[in-house]
């Protein structure tokens, strides 16, 4: 498991408990990056009925509306392991199936469930290696001269596996590198420079459309991910 995150949104004005108020009924929003995981979520509503869906990894930041008072578990899977869920098909169902059963609160047991039917179920040395390397190299890996013995092998099995194609998930590694070298202070032109963007432009393109923000706004502008993606 990459994370293990609860999101309850409310309402600073609603006045009962669920009270029926126009509160009760509003939404919140708040910006979802894309972060190359597999995220099952479970969504426990104003009246406790629980449902669980899986979401895949997307190749752009998006906005996420959830009504108030509803309450949100989330497992976020590293990545790679995200053909898991399929391939420990029956197994894993009836996990989640149990977890919603007991009231869907209790996301230790949620986390032991899934762990367990996902173990079963490693991602090839492929990816896991890929994942690594991207992590470690910021993105910046060149798939035609490193894997080019191996690029269409390579290419089905991340599009299994991590739900995405092997330069989309570079992108995505590269747009959180420059995230952290931004907060952190670095001049923007330095930040798309050490990352191989073409230029200031290009990187504050590829920032919004993957993290849901400019540059300039990364400092001020929080997303769904804050805190739940320590390594990121």
């Amino acid at each position: 498991m990459a994370a293990v995150w609860v999101y309850t949104p409310f309402d600073a004005h609603e006045t009962g408990e669920h009270g029926g108020s126009a509160g009760s009924l509003a939404s919140h929003g708040a910006t979802v990056a894309a972060d190359g995981c597999f995220d099952l979520i479970v969504r426990v509503g104003l009246h406790g009925v629980a449902q669980a869906s899986i979401y895949t990894p997307v190749a752009a930041a998006h906005r996420s509306n959830v009504k108030t008072g509803t309450r949100l578990t989330g497992i976020r899977l590293r990545p790679g392991y995200g053909a898991a869920l399929v391939d420990s098909g029956a197994e894993a169902m009836r996990a989640i199936d149990r977890y919603l059963h007991e009231g869907g609160r209790d996301v230790d047991r949620l986390e032991r469930l899934l762990g367990t039917a996902l173990d079963a179920c490693p991602p090839p040395d492929l990816v896991t290696e890929f994942v690594a390397r991207a992590r470690e190299r910021e993105g910046s890996l060149q798939l035609t001269n490193e894997y080019s013995r191996c690029e269409r092998r390579l290419q089905r099995a991340c599009l299994r596996w991590l739900g995405l194609t092997p330069k989309t998930y570079l992108r995505i590694e590269r747009a959180w590198a420059a995230r952290r070298a931004i907060g952190s202070g670095h001049p923007l032109a330095a930040v798309a420079a050490d990352l191989g963007y073409s230029d200031q432009p290009h990187l504050t393109r590829d920032l919004r459309r993957l993290l849901g923000s400019t540059p300039g706004q990364l400092r001020l502008v929080g997303i769904l991910q804050d805190g739940v993606l320590p390594n990121r």
